[in-house]
């Protein structure tokens, strides 16, 4: 998705900007939710841009800039080895829990901080941290985003319902859960930072597949390297669960629905 359309400004993402403004506390933590190419990066640069024409500081990041080292992310590997959970980044257990929270502390006082940025093109689009920017001064807004954004904690019976009940159910063993779902935990302290929620929800689970496809493709166009069609449809059957489990358990306060052709409506 490249823009939005006159429409979806009018009816949609001018009101959105509108309730966050009327929000008094500054800085204020905006938590933007949702699945694998639903297009957090997007909507989350058009708010930063249009909030910043209007004066306010604003900063963006996301929870995958806060993921372990690749050496790190690899000794998980070699941990759980035939757990597929564990295979691919971004499952709870594969950030820099503390560094983020500091990170958002800080960010909420005012104080200087470091955000790092994850480039995902690295090895072989494994990815890592190599480059982080500097903050200075108070913010007026905070946008964060995540595909486990507000993740709650969750018993594995209720993780196999939502597969069943939305059929997302990834060739895996049950028992592969377990490590991921005791990781939860720590996340909670992240969550309650955040002051204002966002959800992009799509139509159906199948096109998590087909907009991160995309994503990969641009990828791979602008810097020579990425994912196959192959590997992307594995790595995203292993994050629809609990993807799903956060559009079921997340209350947001501002939910914004996708169709198919990327359109958004409420």
């Amino acid at each position: 998705m490249d823009k939005f359309s006159p429409q979806e400004i009018k009816n949609i993402l001018l009101p959105l900007i509108k309730k966050v403004k009327a929000k008094k506390q500054r800085p204020l933590i905006i938590g933007l939710q949702g699945g694998q190419g639903t297009g957090k990066t997007t909507l989350g640069n058009f708010i930063k841009d249009h909030l910043t024409k209007q004066g306010f500081k604003v900063q963006q990041f996301s929870i995958d800039d806060f993921y372990l080292s690749l050496k790190k992310r690899q000794s998980l590997q070699k941990k759980y080895p035939t757990n597929p959970f564990y295979q691919i980044r971004g499952m709870p257990g594969t950030h820099r829990l503390l560094y983020l929270q500091k990170t958002l502390q800080k960010l909420q006082k005012g104080k200087v901080c470091y955000i790092p940025i994850f480039d995902k093109s690295l090895h072989a689009g494994q990815g890592d941290t190599e480059e982080k920017f500097f903050v200075k001064g108070r913010q007026d807004f905070i946008i964060f985003d995540g595909w486990c954004l507000g993740l709650p904690e969750v018993s594995l019976t209720e993780v196999l319902a939502t597969c069943q009940e939305y059929a997302v159910c990834p060739p895996v063993k049950p028992q592969d859960y377990q490590p991921v779902l005791d990781n939860i935990k720590p996340y909670q302290k992240i969550w309650s930072l955040v002051d204002y929620w966002i959800m992009l929800k799509p139509d159906s689970s199948q096109l998590h597949q087909k907009w991160r496809w995309q994503q990969e493709q641009e990828l791979i166009k602008r810097t020579g390297s990425g994912k196959t069609q192959d590997q992307i449809t594995s790595f995203v059957k292993l994050y629809l669960p609990l993807t799903y489990v956060c559009y079921e358990r997340l209350k947001p306060d501002y939910l914004i629905k996708i169709k198919e052709d990327h359109s958004l409506y409420l």
